[in-house]
């Protein structure tokens, strides 16, 4: 049927305007599309090669993808932290994306309580050099075990020993956060000393915490429980080796005290005699009974 000229144009003339317009609308969107596809390319070549092969989506899709299993997928990343966390310690490169699966996991499962001390431990004994941003990664995961499981002291302790010793022996000198991290953790290891359950020898760490041997003892039992919760081989290497070294630096200093208090007590008894005359002999004393200053003659026990 034909349309009269003055109810619009005729039908072949309308489909041709019509297909014209398809046409060219066709050709504006595959424009558009290259256009983005183009940029999306230039943008994808500015990601780090990595990115798709250790992208994990959102907690929430992870949560849905679950269909409740919540537990189940929350091994699964950790299990998938634990095979980039050796893979990348194997190659010595960072593991820059650790933190995004362990906290993926615990947003999974906040009670999976291994997985706070183990993923801290992962994130700073990573086989790079130490630095204040991985200690703080650290601190966040011990932070939300701490909220988690609020009655459990190694948290504080942990927590507490990284802001007062390890933040501020990786940071500069002059770096202004130092004193804050150091109030904040002598406060957080005194709080963990009064916890229900503690072993033996926190309290009595606590108290000497800001001694060079009580920094020193604190040290090797926050490495000592790294150690322990550490899965990946090359990891507890690292932190033995450090442990190692802490020892070593202790026992030498224990030596050094030991001489300086040996030598010290020779001055203070019989230094023309052989030593082993003052050990026998013991301290000089007086008639009275006064121990000699160092130097003093033996007085004559003969004499009135």
């Amino acid at each position: 049927m034909v349309f009269p000229a003055a109810n619009g144009p005729p039908a072949p003339r309308y489909r041709a305007l019509l297909g014209i317009g398809l046409g060219a609308g066709l050709v504006a969107m595959m424009t558009v599309s290259l256009f983005c596809l183009a940029r999306a390319s230039r943008l994808r070549d500015t990601w780090p090669p990595e990115a798709d092969t250790f992208y994990l989506p959102p907690a929430t899709a992870l949560r849905i993808a679950s269909l409740g299993h919540t537990e189940l997928f929350a091994d699964l990343v950790h299990a998938r932290a634990n095979v980039y966390f050796g893979t990348q310690m194997h190659a010595r490169v960072p593991t820059k994306w650790l933190a995004n699966y362990l906290h993926a996991a615990m947003d999974l499962d906040p009670k999976f309580e291994r997985l706070y001390l183990a993923g801290a431990a992962m994130l700073i004994y990573n086989g790079q050099k130490i630095s204040p941003e991985m200690v703080l990664a650290a601190i966040d995961v011990l932070e939300r075990g701490h909220k988690a499981f609020p009655f459990e002291w190694e948290f504080p302790f942990q927590i507490g020993f990284n802001l007062l010793f390890e933040l501020p022996q990786d940071a500069s000198e002059d770096d202004p956060r130092v004193p804050g991290w150091r109030q904040k953790g002598v406060e957080l290891l005194r709080q963990a000393a009064l916890y229900e359950g503690i072993p033996y020898f926190v309290p009595n760490l606590v108290a000497r915490m800001l001694t060079k041997e009580g920094a020193d003892d604190l040290a090797i039992r926050h490495l000592e429980q790294a150690y322990a919760v550490a899965s990946n081989t090359e990891a507890r290497a690292q932190i033995r080796n450090k442990l190692l070294g802490l020892r070593g630096q202790q026992f030498s200093a224990r030596l050094e005290e030991n001489l300086r208090s040996f030598n010290s007590m020779l001055a203070e008894r019989f230094t023309y005699a052989p030593e082993a005359f003052s050990i026998v002999a013991g301290p000089r004393t007086t008639a009275r009974g006064i121990v000699a200053p160092p130097g003093e003659s033996t007085p004559d026990l003969k004499s009135p």
